[in-house]
């Protein structure tokens, strides 16, 4: 049996950010920051059951790989099951904070871009350190992190690592949420 949003959330909403998958809009601006014509390596973390991973998969360029960080034991079963078959796509059961390992073990060049709708509010403040000071260090310098996010308290914390270029608010999910752009600061 496929594992839901729901069950997954009640069963540990620490790391399972809401009930129900992003919505088509979300989607649609979470992604359109990605020039996927130059893209070479593309980071989700939290991919949960794939509906941002479907289109990365369908928009980028052949040769594009796409790494998959799920911490979620059940959601990562899930993209195992759906995308361990196809060409670039890699999945790995594991944490944020060690993407940079997983890379160096896949042979991967840095990420171009970090996609993550990690719920930074119920993670443990020093795990979302960890992850932000990582994919800061992580990420090309000319690389993005785009993040999507149901409420803006976190922001002072982003801005520690990252200077904000772009936000926008998307209402048509459930809940409404924020996409906020982010570049690694110097």
């Amino acid at each position: 049996m496929l594992p839901s949003f729901l069950e997954e959330f009640f069963r540990n909403p620490a790391t399972v950010g809401s009930l129900v998958p992003s919505s088509q809009a979300l989607t649609d601006k979470v992604l359109e920051p990605i020039d996927f014509a130059t893209a070479h390596c593309i980071v989700e973390y939290g991919p949960g059951t794939g509906v941002f991973t479907d289109v990365l998969m369908r928009r980028r360029k052949a040769g594009t790989a796409i790494v998959l960080i799920e911490v979620n034991r059940r959601f990562y079963q899930l993209l195992h099951q759906r995308y361990a078959g196809h060409a670039d796509v890699h999945i790995v059961h594991g944490s944020a904070d060690r993407t940079g390992e997983y890379l160096q073990k896949l042979g991967l060049p840095q990420p171009d871009y970090v996609v993550c709708g990690l719920p930074f509010s119920s993670l443990p403040r020093r795990l979302g350190w960890r992850i932000l000071e990582h994919t800061k260090n992580l990420l090309t310098p000319s690389g993005k992190l785009i993040l999507f996010q149901y409420s803006l308290r976190n922001k002072k914390l982003f801005g520690k690592f990252f200077e904000q270029f772009a936000e926008t608010r998307v209402l048509q999910n459930v809940p409404p949420a924020y996409v906020l752009e982010y570049r690694p600061t110097v």
